[in-house]
C-alpha cells in the first residue's frame, strides 16, 4: 500500500466526506468508478498526477492540501485548514465579505451564550 505512508488516499476521503459526498459521488465528478475512488482511497492504487489534479479541484482544494499530514485527531488545525482552503481563490472582497458575516456569525453566538 503505502503511497507517501497512505497520507493521500486518507486525505481524499477525509476532504471527501468533509464535503459531505459519497465515493460515488467524487467518482462521478472525476469521471473515475467507485471502485476506483474506493482502491485510491485505501491506497490500493497509486494514482497519477492528472487523476490527483482532478480529485482536488472536484473538492475545490490546491493540490497540495492532498500531501498534507494529518495532525493527528486536531479538529481544530483540519477545521482550520479546511476554511483557508475555501478561502485561498476568492478574491479578497469575497473573503472581506465572508468574514464580515463569520463575525456577525460569532456575535449571535456570543450573545445566546455559546463560546
Amino acid at each position: 500500500m503505502d503511497f507517501l505512508d497512505g497520507i493521500v488516499g486518507r486525505r481524499i476521503a477525509e476532504w471527501r466526506r468533509s464535503a459531505g459526498w459519497s465515493q460515488a459521488r467524487l467518482a462521478e465528478k472525476v469521471n473515475l468508478s467507485t471502485e476506483t475512488i474506493s482502491r485510491l482511497e485505501t491506497g490500493a492504487t497509486i494514482p497519477s498526477l492528472v487523476t490527483l489534479a482532478a480529485v482536488a479541484r472536484a473538492l475545490d482544494l490546491e493540490l497540495a492540501d492532498l500531501f498534507r499530514r494529518d495532525r493527528d485527531g486536531d479538529e481544530h488545525e483540519r477545521a482550520l485548514e479546511h476554511l483557508h482552503s475555501l478561502m485561498s481563490r476568492r478574491t479578497a472582497r469575497e473573503i472581506e465579505l465572508i468574514a464580515v458575516l463569520a463575525d456577525q456569525i460569532l456575535d449571535f453566538i456570543r450573545q445566546r451564550g455559546g463560546t
